[in-house]
């Protein structure tokens, strides 16, 4: 795979699954929201804290970051 693909393709599933998570906490606090869309740690902390049940897109996040940083890193 080209590494700028693998980089691309990467940053796109963190984005797409931290504004999956960035508009469920909006619709219960706006901070949260604000945070969770602005600071890619803090969806780990939200995640993990206040919504268990979506864990499934933290680990999607977690493969777009690998992703992510093979194609740096290569």
């Amino acid at each position: 795979m080209n590494v700028t693909v693998m980089v691309v393709v990467g940053f796109l599933i963190m984005l797409i699954c931290q504004d999956i998570v960035a508009l469920k906490a909006m619709k219960e606090n706006r901070t949260e929201g604000l945070l969770c869309a602005m600071i890619p740690g803090y969806l780990i902390i939200y995640i993990t804290k206040k919504d268990p049940g979506q864990s499934k897109v933290l680990v999607g996040w977690l493969a777009g970051l690998a992703l992510f940083l093979m194609g740096i890193m290569r």
